[in-house]
């Protein structure tokens, strides 16, 4: 008897750990604009924008691309950089109007935030367009770090 009360406080010592890497938990996510550039002219690229020029300057970029559309997208034009950071995705310049790029979730560890990525919508439609999604997430001083997962009918 004594040896398996044992094992299992052996057990539960060694099951237990003190990682910096757990979760504390999901963060809330607000989209501010998401949509598809048609004359896409911004790089595929992950964005992690933290002032307000920084900001300016990625919607005057969008408006030079896609004036219509940016006009449309963006619910959201005035940001309050105290309390929050933007995270913006653009998709690679030869995909369509039909796919999409999505930020789905965002988790805070304690040493970073991971940003999810995804493609949930894909589609084969012969047009140009650059898919995006911004999203305002609080104000944090954290590492961001993007997981992107890659939707397994769209292999480019």
């Amino acid at each position: 008897m004594k040896n398996l009360i044992l094992i299992a406080a052996l057990f539960l010592l060694v099951s237990c750990s003190n990682d910096d890497d757990n979760a504390s938990g999901g963060m809330t996510i607000t989209t501010v604009g998401q949509g598809n550039l048609q004359n896409p002219s911004i790089k595929q690229a992950n964005m992690v924008i933290t002032n307000k020029i920084a900001w300016e300057a990625l919607k005057a970029k969008m408006m030079e691309s896609d004036k219509n559309t940016t006009e449309k997208s963006l619910k959201e034009k005035d940001i309050d950089f105290s309390k929050f950071n933007i995270i913006a995705v653009f998709y690679r310049q030869n995909s369509n109007s039909a796919t999409s790029i999505d930020i789905t979730k965002a988790t805070m560890y304690s040493n970073k935030i991971v940003i999810r990525v995804e493609n949930l919508k894909v589609s084969f439609i012969l047009n140009i367009a650059q898919p995006f999604h911004i999203v305002k997430i609080p104000k944090s001083s954290k590492n961001i770090v993007f997981e992107e997962i890659k939707n397994p009918f769209y292999s480019k």
